[in-house]
């Protein structure tokens, strides 16, 4: 059980990149303030981007500012980034198809935030117990199979050995043999430290597929220092990851299990306990639920948080306004210049505090997915239940010409959106495989592929009777190898540049899930707090702080402030 609940924790660790923004305390010691002020408070603050990073800081700072006044700019005619839910008519109702993100997962300031919107009565639950959380697959080599959420039986254990997926097995029993690290290793991808420390066909059989389903990225570039934070830490203390988390345990008298992290996330723990309260039955329906969304779609998060933060009246959200440019001026009141509107003629405002969850390019590259809605009248066509299946990097060319990241069982795995059954599917497409391509496909071209996807691997000929297709330029930022000192040679440069008036969060800092972004607006929006926007913060405090990884009890990582949490 120990084992299980750490392979939890792990799961949490590779979906919330260690780079969030600093606790009021940390800010005041990692930087002084450089520019003297005797206002209480910042009288206008700039939002750039409208996405869920966006109105999520403008949701939590307008908490600790209510005098301030707040103006979001965003680029599009509206506002939610990625997150769109479409309602599309069918023959005898209606479906929702989702573009971009369609599942959470419990985290705490994401599931307060729902609270606080007035949003757990309109939550649908996906349970534990149910088929899309135990049932995830893997297509290889050129069929789907199974990995087990439990343990698994032997049956499962030989089904998985004759498919091939599971050659390399036995490096994870070698693993804590193999010797650490050279000192002088400073980062590696993802894939050099799986080939390293286990084996380089789990890497490519298993491990490369999650990732396509997270980052839709290719593991060879992917850095593991920062998704792989955990291990990389355990074999950096103990000197190898799963031997190291044994060591741990073995060596420290405390009777509950444990695990290692950074000072920051521990004080960040602490905070949520401390100060955020959930209703009981919802945290318990969390518990026992492996993810949820709305009724009306994901993009029903996105319109609440955009309604409260207009109703506050003290926050206008500007669309059709892309930022141009942001530069300081002034000299000790320092404020920051936003231009906004169109390129030939913006115009330009002085704000106090700006936060920005715009990109930028020198940081990270970005890779593009396209994503296909397909809608079938019949209800029977899915030779499984689950949530869906990912498509590994060493599946052979003839088996995924497209280039598919995998296929998402919408009609299994979401319940409660849609007013007529049938089976509903999203094939994603791209991601990495896409980097060298000339011209990304047409939305027909984008069809036919899907349609091929399917009847290749599920065996699905019928025709859809309605689909969309959405291509997401660049959409997904790629944390690859040398990410954290990339991010901290950054944060450095703002921080000296914009004095502490120009802070950052979004995707592109904080993790590339929802979650994420709404967890670095959450401790962003904290640090401001009383003086803590004088002074020289970024928001990356994080990933400058430089204290050593602590071993810790697993509970504490975890909010506990109800009793439904047991020992």
């Amino acid at each position: 059980m120990r084992l299980k609940r750490h392979v939890s924790l792990l799961d949490t660790t590779l979906r919330h990149v260690a780079t969030r923004p600093a606790l009021p305390a940390l800010a005041s010691i990692c930087f002084r303030p450089r520019y003297s002020s005797t206002a209480a408070y910042p009288e206008r603050i700039a939002i750039l981007g409208g996405g869920v990073a966006g109105l999520s800081s403008a949701y939590f700072v307008s908490r600790e500012f209510p005098k301030s006044k707040i103006t979001v700019f965003e680029a599009g005619k509206e506002t939610g980034g990625w997150i769109k839910s479409k309602r599309v008519e069918v023959p005898g109702g209606e479906v929702i198809f989702e573009s971009g993100p369609r599942t959470l997962r419990n985290a705490t300031p994401t599931a307060h935030l729902c609270q606080e919107l007035d949003l757990v009565k309109d939550i649908t639950y996906t349970y534990r117990s149910e088929p899309a959380a135990k049932n995830r697959y893997i297509y290889y080599p050129d069929r789907l199979n199974r990995l087990p959420a439990e343990r698994p039986s032997l049956t499962d254990v030989i089904s998985l050995w004759r498919s091939g997926i599971l050659a390399g097995f036995m490096g994870m029993v070698k693993e804590p043999m193999i010797p650490k690290r050279p000192y002088a290793l400073s980062d590696e991808t993802v894939g050099s430290f799986l080939e390293r420390r286990v084996d380089k066909r789990m890497a490519n059989n298993i491990v490369s597929a999650v990732f396509h389903g997270i980052y839709a990225g290719d593991i060879w570039q992917l850095s593991a220092k920062t998704l792989l934070s955990l291990a990389w830490q355990l074999e950096g203390k103990y000197g190898s990851a799963l031997g190291g988390f044994f060591k741990m345990q073995s060596d420290d008298p405390r009777p509950l299990q444990l695990t290692i992290a950074h000072p920051y996330d521990i004080e960040t723990s602490k905070a949520l306990n401390e100060e955020v309260d959930m209703d009981l039955d919802f945290a318990k329906n969390l518990k026992e639920a492996s993810t949820f969304t709305f009724k009306k779609g994901l993009q029903q998060l996105v319109w609440a948080l955009q309604d409260s933060v207009e109703n506050k009246g003290n926050v206008e959200v500007k669309v059709d306004s892309p930022v141009q440019s942001t530069k300081p001026v002034g000299g000790n009141s320092l404020q920051i210049a936003v231009a906004s509107g169109p390129e030939s003629s913006p115009q330009s405002e002085n704000f106090d505090l700006v936060i920005s969850t715009l990109r930028n390019k020198d940081l990270t590259p970005y890779v593009t997915v396209m994503t296909v809605n397909l809608y079938y009248s019949n209800p029977t066509l899915l030779p499984v239940e689950g949530f869906g299946y990912l498509i590994p990097q060493s599946v052979p060319f003839e088996q995924n010409p497209e280039r598919a990241l995998g296929v998402i069982f919408d009609s299994s795995a979401i319940k409660g959106q849609d007013t007529v059954d049938g089976t509903k599917l999203t094939v994603m497409l791209g991601g990495h495989w896409w980097n060298d391509w000339n011209a990304y496909p047409t939305s027909d071209e984008g069809l036919e592929m899907a349609k091929a996807v399917v009847k290749r691997h599920l065996h699905i000929s019928d025709e859809p009777t309605a689909s969309y297709v959405n291509l997401a330029k660049d959409c997904i930022p790629q944390y690859t190898l040398g990410y954290e000192d990339r991010l901290r040679d950054f944060g450095r440069g703002i921080s000296n540049e914009f004095k502490g008036r120009l802070r950052v969060v979004g995707n592109q800092f904080n993790g590339v899930g929802v979650n994420d972004c709404i967890t670095g607006a959450w401790n962003l929006a904290r640090g401001l707090r009383n003086d803590g926007w004088k002074s020289g913060s970024c928001g990356l405090e994080r990933v400058m702080d430089e204290r050593a990884w602590e071993v810790v009890e697993a509970r504490e990582m975890v909010y506990r402030k109800k009793e439904y949490v047991r020992e």
